[in-house]
């Protein structure tokens, strides 16, 4: 049996703005040379008591991104706190958008080996960034520098069927994003990073199946890696006879594998 991939795409990237998304603190690259929780207040530390005031700045180039990937703006946007708890968020949640964000319906033309595709967008909307952990020597260290730094999440439609429209995609929307003044493009700096959801089903089923969700990729070449090797997995999964569970996974860069994180609903 024939099988075809379907992968859609979470892109997030920081904004180049002066200061954070909620607070004056200057927002600071990982360059190596910025000393650890530099850029920090009580605002982005989640301290009592604390009010956030919203960046204007990183919504007019949220927008700009949003007509740059030819979005319809709804008349209303809506923040909500995103709860979960792990040591890089200070607060215990997130402020992000999802119901009502800044920009549905979009679309981004690729050049594939088949000529022009249209990969649609689902939305583009806007949240702040966590800080940053440091695993070494049996103990996890919290860098949260980069705690609130305003962040734009831009999610696909389930449209790729292969490896290079995940390319092809990925670089056409970093080069806008750099373009536009929006990102700096330096991933190997955290500022641009991936999540790739694959399943496969067979060649004429219109039918999503059950899906894996790679977290975190933070190059073009782990990004592509990532995808391929999930796509084969799953594949020879299917063909033993097992079924595929959607669920959330890592990807091993050393060892060139992805590795269960969690089960997804």
């Amino acid at each position: 049996m024939r099988y075809e991939p379907i992968i859609g795409l979470e892109v997030h990237a920081q904004i180049h703005t002066a200061s954070k998304m909620f607070c004056s603190c200057p927002v600071v690259e990982d360059t190596g040379d910025v000393p650890p929780n530099f850029a920090v207040c009580p605002v982005c530390t989640g301290m009592p008591g604390t009010l956030p005031v919203i960046n204007r700045r990183a919504v007019e180039l949220t927008l700009l991104t949003c007509l740059a990937l030819h979005c319809r703006v709804p008349e209303v946007a809506r923040f909500a706190r995103k709860s979960y708890f792990y040591p890089d968020l200070p607060k215990g949640y997130q402020i992000s958008q999802h119901a009502m964000p800044f920009g549905v319906e979009g679309y981004l033309e690729i050049e594939t080996e088949e000529g022009e595709k249209r990969v649609g967008i689902d939305n583009v909307h806007l949240e702040e960034d966590a800080g940053k952990l440091y695993h070494r020597e049996g103990a996890s260290l919290v860098d949260l520098n980069r705690a609130g730094v305003p962040l734009i999440e831009i999610v696909t439609r389930p449209d790729m069927r292969s490896v290079a429209e995940v390319r092809a995609y990925a670089t056409a929307l970093r080069a806008i994003l750099v373009y536009l003044g929006i990102n700096s493009g330096q991933m190997e700096r955290g500022v641009m990073r991936f999540e790739a959801s694959v399943s496969v089903r067979p060649v004429g089923s219109d039918e999503l199946n059950p899906r894996h969700e790679i977290k975190n990729l933070n190059s073009f070449r782990a990004l592509t890696d990532a995808v391929a090797y999930e796509i084969a997995e799953q594949i020879a999964a299917l063909e033993r006879g097992e079924t595929v569970i959607q669920q959330t996974v890592g990807w091993d860069e050393a060892r060139g594998v992805t590795y269960v994180q969690r089960s997804k609903e």
